[in-house]
């Protein structure tokens, strides 16, 4: 290189030195324009792209972390979970995260489909100082994998750190019934004291585990805990204890059963759609045990849901020449014929249902549904059956809106809406009531009153038939 070549690329070199001790470095001033950028696209609600300039700027600035944990925040907050570890994972960086950082890098990753990473980091954050939010992220990521005794370390933990969160002891019940009843009890005498909302199902509960425990079969403790489980609308617990009966005494048919209806029921509550779900297991109980009640009961029950009648006729049938004297499996047969067409069949089988347990106001209120859904002899049939379990007994909310729909259906308008009215005033719950009430009102031409109604049905229970229902009417009577 001559001497000449040598001193003007020295002189560039100089030239470069200066601009960048001068703050005028091309580079410099790029990262400058990120961080100006910054904060009026956070002003814009742009966080994604704040995040990718502070995550530029940081680049040119490796000592600045609090650019990488600032872009890691804005990163997760704009949805874009990967782009957080990135930011937050930088050299440096994760060192200098803060405990609530730390809690956000778990769920980022989490989010970001590595479950095993965030548990690690809840874990390590438990250990330093467990908190509520962190025994809670953990708890539902035990939740999602199904992992219950970890599930109930983290309940177990949360309710030593809020004693008062009173429904915490159900939880803990609920869960333990499913996987070690005997441990339940004391949490359900709990719950039965201080959890008004959960106290009759809790004391349910505890009395059947007890009863059970006296048999001293712990198959047959875990299949009682798992049906009132069941009864009580919890499938997915039900389904775990019938699991574990099953664990014990593998060849348990009604165990087997049960587990058949819980899988049906669970694949209708997560899809929304019937589909084959539940059928291993019953066939697995019919071949345990052939004169297995439950097991024709709920492998008909299965066929009704699927929309096969007649195999579901067949095996009702077959139940109730098991047991006879048994009223819920006539209402059963009476539901699967009425949805085969055969009426006549089908209120004879709700008749029977009523003569086997006359003081029951359940089977009269079938019989006046069943009425009420075909429209045949509202006033001949369904009317003397809502009257007989109203009288039977007289504070039940669902007897008294069923009276008043028999009252809407023979356009006694007044009395419909005196009846809705006595069903909200023993049960402000009872959703279906407040549709019949607005629907009352519309026919009173009282739209002021129907509105109000309705959209009190709509919202105590949005995501049931009644909220469907009442918005529908409010869209067509109220556009």
């Amino acid at each position: 290189m001559s001497a000449h070549s040598y001193n003007f690329y020295f002189r560039i070199l100089l030239v470069s030195i200066l601009v960048a001790l001068m703050g005028l470095s091309p580079i410099a001033h790029l990262a400058e324009e990120n961080l100006v950028n910054v904060n009026q696209l956070i002003a814009e609600g742009d966080y994604l792209q704040a995040s990718r300039s502070l995550a530029r700027a940081a680049l040119y600035f490796p000592w600045r972390t609090d650019l990488n944990l600032q872009a890691g925040r804005l990163a997760f907050q704009a949805g874009e979970p990967k782009a957080a570890i990135q930011y937050l994972e930088r050299p440096g960086t994760r060192s200098n995260l803060s405990f609530d950082d730390m809690l956000m890098l778990g769920e980022a990753y989490n989010q970001a489909g590595d479950p095993y990473m965030a548990e690690a980091i809840w874990h390590h954050l438990a250990e330093v100082n467990g908190t509520s939010q962190v025994y809670q992220h953990l708890l539902d990521l035990h939740l999602q994998r199904e992992d219950y005794p970890a599930v109930l370390e983290q309940l177990i933990n949360l309710l030593r750190l809020n004693p008062s969160d009173i429904q915490r002891y159900y939880e803990i019940g609920a869960l333990y019934a499913a996987t070690d009843p005997l441990k339940a009890l004391p949490y359900l005498v709990q719950a039965a004291q201080i959890d008004t909302h959960h106290a009759v199902q809790a004391r349910s509960l505890h009395d059947k585990i007890r009863t059970a425990n006296l048999f001293d079969d712990p198959a047959y403790i875990y299949l009682i805990a798992g049906r009132e489980l069941a009864n009580s609308g919890n499938w997915e617990m039900g389904a775990v204890a019938f699991q574990n009966a099953i664990d014990l005494k593998p060849d348990y048919a009604d165990a087997w059963a049960f587990l058949g209806e819980a899988r049906g029921q669970l694949a209708v509550e997560e899809t929304g759609e019937v589909s084959t779900a539940g059928l291993y297991e019953l066939d697995r109980a019919l071949k345990a045990d052939p004169d297995s009640v439950l097991a024709n009961t709920f492998m008909g029950i299965y066929w009704e849901r699927v929309g096969d009648y007649q195999k579901a006729e067949t095996f009702l049938e077959r139940a109730i020449d098991l047991n006879p004297e048994d009223p819920y499996l006539y209402s059963e047969l009476g539901s699967i014929l009425a949805k085969g067409s055969d009426l006549p069949e089908a209120q004879s089988a709700y008749e029977t249902s009523i003569q086997l347990a006359q003081q029951e106001p359940l089977f009269y209120r079938l019989l006046a549904e069943f009425a009420l859904q075909h429209q045949i002899q509202i006033r001949e049939l369904a009317l003397p059956a809502a009257r007989q379990a109203i009288h039977l007994k007289p504070d039940e909310a669902a007897s008294l809106d069923l009276m008043a729909q028999v009252m809407l259906e023979l356009q006694d308008y007044h009395s419909a809406e005196r009846f809705a009215e006595k069903a909200l005033q023993v049960d402000s719950s009872f959703s279906p009531a407040y549709l019949h009430l607005g629907t009352a009102y519309l026919y009173l031409a009282k739209p002021d009153l129907a509105r109000q109604w309705l959209s009190q049905a709509q919202e105590v229970d949005p995501d049931s038939w009644v909220g469907s229902q009442a918005q529908r009417m409010l869209d067509y009577y109220f556009p």
